[in-house]
């Protein structure tokens, strides 16, 4: 595949760049450890890469190597003392994360992603009916989650940090929202006057109100678990959001 070679080019335009670093004179001694550190990773990343490629994507591959190549012209001390230290690690630390997100374009690793984004979709109907079970102070809350559940949802597919913070800050409650609803299915089933308020306040029978019981904690452990499974491989999986 074409992809493999310009990888390959990105590999080697910053081991350049590495050699350059080490004739620095603009840039302090920790910052240049830091440097060579993360560039060493992110050619060895990309090495990696090209020998296990499963998509070829030209025109991302080359992205990254006009990056590299950008690196590569930007690394002198004319330039960092024009622009500062602090503005020069910002391009080294970009292509660094680079490294770690293409995986996820070219390893076929973003398949791992759409299952997590399934879990997150997945994991948060169930706490919005369950909400709505509870009454109207539950359902509020879930009204207030809404949004930043909706913009979330529209970022992770973008795979933009954005839906990455969204996503940690929105599933916590839903997650205590579903522990909630085990713990109350499995009170409510033990206790007859429990079931017998669910019964009288839906007009129906036991056997009613006792599947309503079930449902709760069903819906509740399926927010739990798919939640837990969402918010385990968006961390695993973080460095594929830019």
């Amino acid at each position: 595949m074409r992809s493999s070679e310009i990888l390959r080019d990105v590999a080697q335009t910053l081991e350049d760049v590495e050699k350059r670093i080490n004739s620095l004179k603009a840039l302090s001694d920790k910052n240049k450890q830091k440097a060579l550190r993360l560039l060493n990773e992110a050619k060895r990343n990309f090495l990696e890469l090209a020998d296990n490629l499963e998509v070829d994507n030209e025109e991302l591959a080359n992205f990254f190597l006009k990056r590299a190549v950008k690196l590569k012209n930007n690394t002198n001390d004319k330039y960092i003392e024009k622009v500062g230290e602090k503005e020069y690690m910002k391009d080294v630390t970009a292509m660094n994360k680079y490294s770690k997100v293409a995986p996820y374009d070219f390893a076929g690793e973003v398949k791992v992603l759409r299952r997590a984004y399934f879990a997150f979709l997945a994991g948060m109907i169930p706490f919005y009916i369950v909400s709505g079970i509870f009454g109207p102070m539950y359902a509020f809350t879930a009204l207030i989650l809404i949004i930043p559940t909706l913009l979330a949802m529209l970022s992770l597919r973008k795979r933009g940090n954005l839906g990455l913070m969204l996503s940690f800050a929105v599933m916590p409650i839903p997650m205590v929202m579903g522990a909630f609803s085990i713990r109350y299915a499995i009170y409510a089933f033990n206790d007859p006057n429990e079931l017998a308020r669910i019964a009288e306040a839906f007009g129906r029978s036991i056997s009613f109100a006792q599947g309503i019981v079930a449902l709760i904690g069903t819906l509740g452990a399926a927010t739990l678990i798919l939640l837990g499974y969402a918010s385990y491989m968006l961390y695993k999986h973080r460095h594929a959001f830019l």
